[in-house]
């Protein structure tokens, strides 16, 4: 699709810089294998759409719960931007030294490799009474930008699919611009500011033969529970824990090319795969949801798991989504500048910005967002003086936000993005079988090609 006219905008040469800076492939990074993550999500979309009709989703609890309060496909969006930034923090990332050493009485030793300070079985029962400094494995604060930024535009990217009309997604190749995505049709320009970051990254487990044993004094010892050791990951079979279930996710010996991408696919091609993945993320997120002075037993546990749970100092900077009060500033400060200085109301194509995130702040929403949601501003020639008070211009006053895109609780004011935007349109095109084309083509070809590929069977896309 050719970029929409904007020669008449007062801001045409902002707008024409990023037309130049876009990337329609989404995937034009080194920080991410972009070609299996959109392999992945149409995978985990399409076990989805198979399974939510399957007697499962009615016993288990979460899941019905989410249904019953039509959050479950919102939820589905993002339990699957965890796990595929869970891959992408694992492609390529996992080194030898620093696992955790792990032999409970009864239990077969393990290893687990940490995203957390913490060893992530026996904190549920034991706290975070003993923080395990030097275990904590994490891309750095630059690479998490690159990874969220590209899963968050491929999910906008199939939101936009379920559309009559065409609506593409690019990102913006320039890491210090202030746009970080773009979505564009013939008569719309959409800005994106993305703050998304996971809920949950859960941990790699390696389950042992035999006790590791070290010389201490020249006498063969057992290492101490939670010793960090290195591994020789040659010949291990690795697994994604799941540490509430005690579950293990089989991903195989660690190799190159697309690991633990394919691995993933494999297995979640079974829908009930899947549905239990998600059951257990939203049973995290319900204890998450929960303010952290108010939670109680089992809940105080299961947040132990969760990236925005921890001490003092750190719990804040790695809060999912919307959940750091930063962000919150920071997007809302962008979507105020995308307003001033390439919006132009009297242009034929109108330009929206959107504040995008995989969560919205859940407990923090009442004191950060309720109360800014339906502000409106103008500029002082949009006010006339009428006596000791003013006029104001029809149509002259924006929207703060044009749109809060999250999964969860979007916020939407604009009435063209609502209808864009629409996640139970989505659900409902993917459960007919209208999105079948778009997942087939990520899983076949990834998303450089969706477009076209789609494009010859439906011509609507």
């Amino acid at each position: 699709m050719d970029f929409p006219f904007h020669g008449d905008s007062a801001a045409r040469a902002k707008i024409s810089d990023l037309a130049r800076l876009m990337d329609a492939s989404l995937t034009n990074t080194e920080y991410i294998d972009g070609m299996a993550a959109s392999r992945l999500l149409g995978t985990v979309l399409a076990a989805y759409r198979d399974g939510t009709g399957d007697f499962y989703l009615g016993r288990d609890p979460f899941l019905a719960k989410a249904a019953q309060e039509s959050q479950l496909f919102g939820l589905s969006l993002a339990a699957a931007f965890d796990l595929v930034t869970n891959a992408e923090y694992l492609h390529g990332r996992v080194v030898n030294s620093k696992w955790i050493y792990c032999h409970r009485e009864g239990s077969a030793p393990r290893v687990y490799y940490s995203f957390l300070k913490q060893c992530p079985r026996c904190c549920l029962d034991k706290g975070l009474e003993n923080r395990l400094s030097g275990a904590q494995h994490k891309p750095t604060s630059h690479h998490i930008g690159e990874i969220t930024t590209v899963v968050t535009a491929l999910l906008l990217q199939l939101i936009a699919a379920a559309n009559d009309e065409p609506f593409h997604v690019a990102t913006i190749t320039k890491q210090s611009h202030d746009v970080d995505a773009i979505g564009y049709r013939d008569d719309l320009i959409v800005l994106f500011e993305i703050k998304a970051s996971p809920m949950v990254t859960y941990p790699l487990a390696a389950e042992l033969a035999e006790p590791l044993l070290t010389d201490s004094d020249g006498e063969l010892r057992e290492y101490p529970q939670h010793a960090l050791v290195d591994m020789n990951l040659a010949e291990v079979d690795l697994a994604l824990y799941v540490p509430h279930r005690d579950w293990l996710i089989p991903v195989g010996k660690k190799r190159g090319g697309s690991w633990p991408y394919d691995e993933f696919a494999s297995f979640f091609l079974e829908p009930g795969n899947f549905l239990q993945f998600l059951s257990a993320w939203i049973e995290l997120y319900e204890a998450y949801r929960v303010p952290k002075t108010q939670r109680r037993d089992r809940q105080l546990k299961l947040a132990y798991l969760v990236n925005g749970w921890g001490d003092a100092i750190d719990s804040n900077k790695t809060k999912p989504g919307l959940g750091r009060t930063d962000d919150i500033k920071k997007g809302t400060y962008q979507l105020l500048k995308f307003g001033a200085y390439y919006r132009d109301d009297s242009a034929a194509t109108k330009v929206r910005g959107a504040l995008v995130a995989n969560l919205d702040p859940l407990f923090l929403r009442a004191d950060y967002v309720d109360k800014l949601a339906d502000v409106r501003w103008g500029r002082s020639q949009d006010f006339e003086p009428a006596g000791d008070s003013f006029l104001i211009r029809r149509g002259s006053l924006r929207h703060l936000y044009d749109a809060i895109l999250t999964f969860n609780q979007p916020v939407i004011n604009d009435q063209g993005l609502a209808q864009i935007f629409d996640l139970a349109q989505v659900a409902r095109a993917l459960a007919s079988g209208r999105l079948d084309k778009f997942l087939r083509a990520w899983s076949l070809a990834g998303p450089d090609n969706v477009a076209n590929q789609v494009a010859e069977d439906n011509p609507l896309f």
